[in-house]
């Protein structure tokens, strides 16, 4: 079973580069890139865990669902998202934070269709469930590579661009 989530190690340690110019130009272009897709990445997050806003009037009214129904199941979505954010923590720090984000990112999308295309309270809760879940693995490695690559002078700056997404 360990194999199975080998992936997500952290990735090896690359050689050092001793040339001081291309360890300059190197750093400019990975903090860019990371941080766009920091942000781009957790952008999408947010379209899979606001999905349900738009879709409860219609859920209310092609399906029968009533707001008490509905309240429950984003209930369902904000407890797992918590107690995953804890636990995601944890092992996202352990991680590969590439990887762990882009995992979370395509299951979240996963269940997203899943319950787009399920019928029953029941399934509506699993998916729903499930996608709070996998919502938790977004923010914890965004946190580990903002602090990891921009220095403490840099991080509230950074942070604030983050906060947009």
């Amino acid at each position: 079973m360990k194999r199975l989530f080998n992936f997500l190690n952290p990735a090896p340690h690359l050689p050092e580069i001793k040339d001081v110019d291309e360890v300059k130009k190197r750093y400019k272009y990975w903090r860019l890139r990371i941080f766009l897709g920091m942000h781009i990445g957790y952008a999408f997050f947010y379209f899979t865990r606001k999905s349900f806003t738009f879709a409860m009037p219609v859920m209310m009214t092609a399906l029968g669902f009533t707001k008490t129904d509905l309240g429950i199941l984003g209930s369902v979505l904000y407890m797992s998202y918590g107690l995953s954010k804890f636990v995601s923590g944890v092992v996202a720090d352990r991680s590969n934070p590439r990887y762990f984000m882009g995992v979370g990112l395509i299951l979240t999308g996963f269940f997203n269709i899943f319950f787009g295309l399920s019928s029953s309270i029941f399934l509506f809760a699993i998916f729903w469930l499930l996608n709070g879940w996998f919502q938790g693995w977004g923010w914890p490695p965004c946190a580990r590579l903002l602090t990891h690559w921009y220095s403490q002078k840099e991080r509230g700056t950074w942070w604030g661009f983050w906060n947009t997404s």
